[in-house]
């Protein structure tokens, strides 16, 4: 089950990557930043940052993935197995998991995907949390090509044909930082919108519960 960083005292998502200077500040810890305008976590009693609390969302599983939920969650785990050829294996995956998105949220089978507002609101937040992961990945693949470059060992090739090597690092660098940059806009105002998705969800289910009806179509699951 996903965990979703939550300030405690708005219930509203919160993230530890600030809009501004997001390439240095990912993942401080501390302060965390409201998605819907970029404002510090709110204060606790005692007047510092709050910790968030991590909720589950509450997004319901199919029962003939989870045992293949179970073996991805160990196979990509932080402190889990590693093999060289597991970032081959994670970029496979999300290919099929990518295809798979773009036929869910086609124009008709979005109406079985997508039944309720729960749904697109989970949805949203996973393209948000996408968007950050990737401009982080942008960030972070082009400064390590330029490192590589910069450290190989090039003598062997002629002045002209090194210099086309490092110009073509350079531009890779640039073209991969304004992509970053781009997506990290794009994660903001996704952000913003899995706010307001989160506020529509809940109202629509408290409107539903309040007379007696199953508007999102899962009673007994939230």
């Amino acid at each position: 089950m996903i965990q979703i960083p939550i300030c405690p005292v708005c219930d509203e998502p919160v993230a530890d990557q600030p809009a501004t200077h997001w390439t240095n500040a990912y993942r401080g810890g501390t302060p965390w930043w409201h998605l819907a305008d970029n404002s510090p976590v709110c204060a606790a009693a005692d007047g510092q940052p709050s910790q968030p609390a991590f909720v589950a969302d509450p997004l319901p599983v199919d029962s003939q993935t989870t045992t293949w939920l179970d073996v991805m969650s160990s196979l990509f785990a932080v402190d889990g197995p590693y093999d060289p050829a597991r970032l081959g294996s994670a970029i496979i995956a999300a290919e099929h998991l990518a295809r798979w998105l773009h036929t869910a949220t086609g124009p008709f089978s979005a109406l079985r995907s997508l039944p309720a507002p729960s749904e697109v609101a989970s949805l949203i937040g996973h393209l948000h949390r996408s968007a950050r992961l990737l401009a982080r990945v942008h960030a972070q693949t082009g400064s390590h090509l330029l490192n590589q470059a910069r450290h190989a060992h090039l003598a062997t090739l002629e002045d002209s044909e090194r210099n086309d090597v490092i110009d073509a690092v350079d531009d890779v660098h640039a073209w991969l930082q304004d992509a970053a940059d781009w997506l990290a806009q794009s994660a903001q105002a996704s952000g913003v919108a899995w706010s307001s998705a989160r506020k529509v969800a809940a109202a629509i289910q408290s409107g539903a519960s309040s007379t007696g009806g199953g508007a999102d179509g899962h009673e007994g699951q939230r």
